[in-house]
């Protein structure tokens, strides 16, 4: 679908009324010339609008803000999709709960649907962050884009790992393209932007980072992706929100082992991996939060030598998501 800027403009302005969704966004986007109808003749096509507009933003105000959204990504050079656009990443369009709008800087990958998530803990093992690094080398030589939401420990590592070894990165950001956070990763962003990779974000300029803004970032990162490889995480951990999002979404979801030493030794950041990689079916579905025919899409990693594996078993996933069967569980 091709968008007029100025469509997009009163899009975007919409989207700064309070209550006005994505599902109400969708439907307005597809009235053509939209920006030729008055903000009353449109409210006639949906109560979520007509009861948006009596909220605590008026609608100059809204059109004022989304002028400014429109200014700042001109002047970073960044794009703004909305999820009708054939730029708009096809594995996130095609989950129930799509973000309308994504604000990108830099350069997605050249084939959208060859991406994967690599996630974990921010206080990974040793063993940990070896495991990371080898999974994102192996794909990221395969021409595979690797995800990740650009936070301390696991998510830098697998970013870092992708630039060094001159692949494909994306970082899920969960604020605004004005700013990185955590701070300590401002340079770590640049590589990602200088070695051809992006930054995205469903929240738009001035928006700063939240608790609830990092659990719908860790849904993105699984739409974004066939597969979330969850590196490392405790029972609690905020890794385990893409997790569920993507045997929700219908994707893989894939578990390495932990290795000897750091089960020897207790690591308490190893132990969601441990219940899913030996526990049983109930306590799985019990920490996934999922259904007894999601854990056919759990995969199991004991080493290195499964990684090509994983890599046939996504390219074996039909474009619906759905897999049959799981060769890789012990």
């Amino acid at each position: 679908m091709m968008l007029r800027e100025v469509d997009k403009l009163h899009l975007l302005a919409l989207s700064k009324l309070r209550g006005v969704g994505p599902a109400t966004l969708e439907k307005l986007a597809r009235v053509p010339s939209l920006a030729e109808h008055s903000i009353d003749e449109l409210s006639v096509l949906s109560s979520a609008l007509k009861k948006a507009l009596t909220g605590p933003v008026s609608w100059s105000e809204s059109l004022q803000a989304a002028r400014k959204d429109l200014d700042q990504a001109d002047k970073m050079q960044a794009r703004i999709l909305c999820s009708l656009e054939s730029a708009y990443p096809t594995l996130l369009r095609g989950t129930p709960d799509r973000p309308f709008f994504l604000f990108v800087r830099g350069t997605l990958h050249i084939e959208q649907e060859k991406s994967l998530a690599i996630i974990g803990t921010r206080e990974p093992t040793e063993n940990g962050r070896t495991i990371c690094k080898r999974l994102t080398e192996f794909f990221v030589t395969q021409n595979w884009s690797v995800v990740s939401g650009l936070a301390l420990g696991l998510d830098a590592v697998a970013h870092a790992s992708a630039v060094a070894t001159r692949g494909h990165t994306i970082a899920v950001l969960a604020h605004g393209l004005q700013t990185v956070a955590p701070k300590q990763h401002d340079r770590l962003a640049r590589e990602i932007l200088d070695s051809g990779g992006a930054l995205v974000t469903e929240y738009g300029f001035g928006v700063e980072p939240s608790r609830h803004n990092f659990v719908k970032r860790d849904r993105i990162q699984a739409g974004l992706a066939q597969a979330v490889v969850m590196v490392q995480s405790d029972l609690h951990g905020g890794s385990l929100h893409a997790s569920r999002a993507a045997l929700e979404y219908g994707r893989l979801l894939a578990v390495p082992c932990p290795t000897a030493r750091d089960l020897e030794k207790k690591e308490p950041k190893i132990s969601a991996n441990a219940l899913l990689a030996s526990g049983e079916d109930a306590a799985r579905m019990e920490l996934l939060r999922c259904k007894p025919a999601d854990l056919s899409r759990l995969v199991i990693l004991k080493g290195r030598e499964d990684y090509p594996l994983l890599e046939d078993r996504i390219d074996q996933r039909p474009s619906s998501g759905l897999i049959e069967q799981n060769s890789l569980l012990p």
